[in-house]
C-alpha cells in the first residue's frame, strides 16, 4: 500500500477536467531517474561513499545512516527534486531479513502550507484592523492578539519545516521551531484567557512564561 500511497490522494481530489498529483517514495524515485540521476542502494559496506554523494535533506540522511547501520538496505536517489512545488525526496529503507521495511517521504510541502497559512492569517488580522479601526482593537484586543500569535506561529513553523530547502543552518531552524511553539501557547493563552473561570489564573502564568520564553526561544530547542 505505502508503495503506491500516492494513488489514494490522486484518486479523491482528481476530476474529470483536472488530475490532482500525490508524491510517494518509489515515485519520488521514479521522478529522480527520469530526471537522470542515480538510484543508489545503500547498504554497510558503501555507505559512507553513498552519504558522500548525496545531497538530501539532513533528516532524510540520518534516516539513511540510522537505518543501514541497524542492518537495513536503503534505496534513496542522489538529489532533493522538485514535484508541483513540493521539495523533497523520496527513499526505502528495507529490512533484507524479512523483507518489510518503510517507503518514506520527506520535504517541504507541509512547511509551504505552514507558511500560507500565516501569511493568509496575517493578511485577514489586517484586513480586520482596517475595516474596523481602534474601536474594533480595543473590543476584541485579546482575539486579534491570538489571531496574530497564531498566524506568526504557522509562518515560523513553516520557515522551520522549510529550513532544508531554504538553507538554513540547523540553529536557525531551531530557533524558529521554538518561536512557533511560544507563539502557538501565546495565542492559547490569548484565547483561554477569555473563559472567566480560566482568566485570572492564566494572567498569573504569564509572568513566569514571558520572562522564561525570551531566553529558552534562543536556546533549547522544543520541536524539531
Amino acid at each position: 500500500m505505502y508503495r503506491v500511497n500516492h494513488l489514494v490522494p490522486e484518486q479523491m481530489f482528481s476530476t474529470e477536467t483536472e488530475k490532482a498529483q500525490g508524491i510517494s517514495a518509489v515515485k519520488a524515485l521514479a521522478i529522480a531517474s527520469q530526471q537522470g540521476q542515480k538510484i543508489w542502494t545503500i547498504t554497510q559496506s558503501n555507505l559512507d561513499l553513498a552519504l558522500s554523494r548525496i545531497n538530501l535533506g539532513a533528516d532524510a540522511e540520518n534516516d539513511i545512516r540510522n537505518a543501514v547501520y541497524a542492518g537495513k538496505i536503503a534505496t534513496a536517489h542522489e538529489a532533493r527534486i522538485n514535484f508541483n512545488g513540493w521539495v523533497g525526496e523520496g527513499y526505502t529503507l528495507i529490512d533484507p531479513n524479512t523483507g518489510a521495511g518503510g517507503y518514506m517521504i520527506s520535504g517541504g510541502g507541509n512547511g509551504a502550507i505552514f507558511v500560507m497559512l500565516g501569511l493568509a492569517g496575517l493578511l485577514m488580522v489586517g484586513i480586520g484592523l482596517l475595516a474596523f479601526g481602534f474601536v474594533g482593537i480595543a473590543l476584541a484586543a485579546p482575539l486579534i492578539f491570538a489571531a496574530i500569535a497564531i498566524s506568526l506561529a504557522n509562518l515560523f513553523r513553516g520557515l522551520s519545516l522549510l529550513s532544508d530547502s531554504l538553507g538554513f543552518s540547523e540553529l536557525t531552524e531551531a530557533k524558529l521551531c521554538n518561536l512557533a511553539t511560544y507563539s502557538y501557547t501565546a495565542g492559547l493563552f490569548a484565547l483561554l484567557g477569555r473563559i472567566p473561570i480560566l482568566g485570572r489564573l492564566l494572567n498569573n502564568m504569564w509572568a513566569a512564561f514571558v520572562a522564561g520564553a525570551g531566553a529558552t526561544v534562543f536556546l533549547t530547542p522544543v520541536c524539531t
